[in-house]
């Protein structure tokens, strides 16, 4: 396992803070600042999901990277061990998914987008937002001018996927994740 510093990533004067963090700030109090933030994470989220890598994109996982003043500028992603892989996906884009493990190959959309919206939605941007008000104000303005694909249809006609983590340390001998829907705000 190799872990860099993530502090590698940011230019002269910026800082990374791990997404999880964020609520033990100030910044997320600005609801301009906390829009600007989801526009950020789920355009990235959602063109990463069009290529056909779905990140497991929660709160330790997923860092921001912050200008001196405290804007969202970049987003850095670690530990790749639980993403989904779909080779259809990759394969649209001229991009093998040859010598990938089969554990995190899938084309079911609704398991890629699970991944996807249960850890970055339901997980670390409704963490960010403190309520469900905040969490629509936020998306409401991201979502607007991002491309209208399924997948964002997805995100915002449908109920929200939440990862049961309790059922799933309760239930040991099923494996995999399992989900929750709740009420999306968006819709």
């Amino acid at each position: 396992m190799l872990r860099e510093s993530p502090q590698g990533y940011a230019e002269s004067g910026e800082y990374v803070v791990p997404v999880a963090a964020l609520p033990t700030t100030r910044l997320p109090d600005s609801p301009v600042w906390l829009a600007r933030f989801a526009r950020l994470a789920l355009g990235a989220g959602l063109r990463m999901l069009e290529l056909g890598v779905a990140l497991e994109a929660h709160g330790q996982n997923l860092l921001v990277v912050l200008s001196a003043a405290g804007d969202p500028v970049r987003l850095v992603y670690r530990d790749l061990a639980d993403i989904r892989v779909s080779p259809a996906r990759l394969a649209r884009h001229g991009i093998p998914a040859s010598g990938l493990p089969s554990r995190i190959l899938t084309d079911d959309a609704t398991a890629l987008r699970r991944k996807l919206f249960g850890s970055l939605v339901a997980g670390a941007l409704a963490a960010t937002a403190g309520s469900a008000a905040a969490l629509r104000a936020a998306l409401e303005p991201a979502v607007r001018d991002l491309p209208r694909t399924p997948d964002l249809v997805a995100l915002c006609e449908r109920p929200l996927p939440a990862k049961a983590l309790t059922l799933m340390r309760l239930t040991p001998d099923r494996p995999g994740d399992l989900w929750a829907l709740l009420p999306n705000p968006l819709a």
